[in-house]
């Protein structure tokens, strides 16, 4: 398998963030975005955990629930909102 270099990472990252965007305020989980962005579930869900790190994102899963679903911090929505 192939590495991604570091722009390309960001780049991903920011498509997740504007599919994110583009749900709000449902929360959507990472094999949608995976779909999506057409990258494997796995490394979405690496990026989503890199993201929530830096509070860009949080995991809003119910206990029960085997599926994460994602949504935008409001600080970053708010920030994202300004920009478009």
């Amino acid at each position: 398998m192939s590495k991604c270099s570091k722009e390309n990472i960001e780049k991903i990252k920011s498509n997740i963030l504007r599919i994110i965007f583009d749900e709000a305020p449902k929360a959507i989980s990472a094999p949608d975005i995976s779909e999506i962005e057409v990258r494997d579930k796995e490394f979405i869900l690496k990026l989503l955990r890199e993201m929530e790190k830096t509070n860009l994102v949080k995991n809003v899963t119910n206990k029960f629930s085997r599926k994460s679903y994602w949504t935008m911090t409001e600080q970053a929505y708010n920030k994202y909102k300004e920009l478009l």
